[in-house]
């Protein structure tokens, strides 16, 4: 599966940059995350989410833990994400480049996910209205997220 699209921000670039790396601002943008926190592994530092998904058939709540790699601040960030539980697993890359503009930042995002198990038996008319809906959820929150911290 592959998601592909832009989101304008109304905030500087850096600030954009330092909130998608921010555990408290994910846990508040993510729909159905219950929690967000670091964690230590012997490969390095990650995020692991608790996220209840509200599709059909897969409500969780499933440990989501994000990997950053290709990171250059404040312009990309690359997020490695691999859910997995015994109903089947997620492997999904995610490249955020972010673009100054007039009014803020552009956030320009790629996105590839493998999906095995129960998790591929989603129909795509359903995966894909989902997940359509959870990103607009997402960058309306994420934006609310950002604003308030330049509110602060």
């Amino acid at each position: 599966m592959d998601v592909n699209g832009n989101h304008k921000v109304k905030a500087p670039r850096q600030q954009v940059f330092q909130a998608l790396l921010n555990p408290e601002v994910l846990k508040n943008s993510v729909p159905g995350c219950d929690s967000a926190e670091f964690v230590d592994f012997p490969t390095g530092r990650q995020l692991k989410l608790m996220v209840s998904p509200s599709i059909p058939g897969l409500k969780g709540p499933y440990k989501v833990f994000l990997q950053t790699s290709e990171v250059v601040a404040p312009s990309r960030i690359m997020f490695l994400a691999g859910p997995r539980s015994t109903e089947g697993s997620v492997k999904a890359t995610c490249v955020v480049d972010l673009v100054d503009d007039a009014e803020g930042t552009v956030m320009n995002y790629n996105a590839h996910a493998d999906l095995e198990g129960k998790f591929s038996a989603v129909p795509d008319m359903v995966l894909n209205g989902a997940m359509k809906m959870a990103l607009n959820h997402f960058f309306k929150n994420f934006e609310k997220q950002v604003l308030a911290i330049t509110a602060a």
